[in-house]
């Protein structure tokens, strides 16, 4: 009577099913591009920067808010934000501005219109934090009583 290592073969099944889960997760993966409408669990944006692979990257948000408002309240308002979304930074804003094109192109197709001026989350001193016009691709430090808008993006 021949005997079998039970181990031995619950490790291969193991082995079988991981290396079948792995393909298939690998296969499902969507790949994006700037400019794509990125829409999965029911977070919905443009897409306007991604890795190589075209699976990770980050959006900007459809439906952006339209009150203009203080620096503080900006950053309070981004405190209740959830499902990932947030307030960018200086250096995302960038990026997002360098995108403008595409991601601008996508937005209005879907009957959004893109602010002018955003607040990031970057103080440029005490006083003063620092605003990127969308439409002139530009920046500066103002004042964070002045109202502007907020742009939400999030990380996919």
């Amino acid at each position: 009577m021949r005997r079998y290592n039970s181990n031995y073969y619950s490790m291969k099944r193991l082995l079988l099913l991981l290396t079948l889960f792995f393909a298939v997760s690998t296969l499902s993966a969507q790949e994006y591009k700037v400019g794509d409408i990125y829409d999965v669990d029911g977070k919905r944006g443009v897409v306007f920067e991604v890795s190589e692979d075209g699976v990770h990257g980050k959006i900007v948000t459809v439906a952006q808010p339209t009150e203009k408002m203080t620096w503080h309240k900006a950053m309070e308002f981004g405190k209740t934000l959830n499902n990932g979304w947030y307030i960018p930074s200086l250096e995302e804003m960038q990026t997002l501005l360098g995108a403008r094109e595409a991601v601008g192109a996508t937005l209005q197709k879907n009957g959004c219109k893109a602010p002018h001026f955003c607040w990031t989350t970057d103080e440029f001193n005490v006083d003063c934090a620092w605003v990127l016009s969308v439409r002139t691709d530009s920046y500066g430090g103002f004042y964070k009583a002045n109202k502007f808008n907020v742009c939400i993006i999030s990380k996919f």
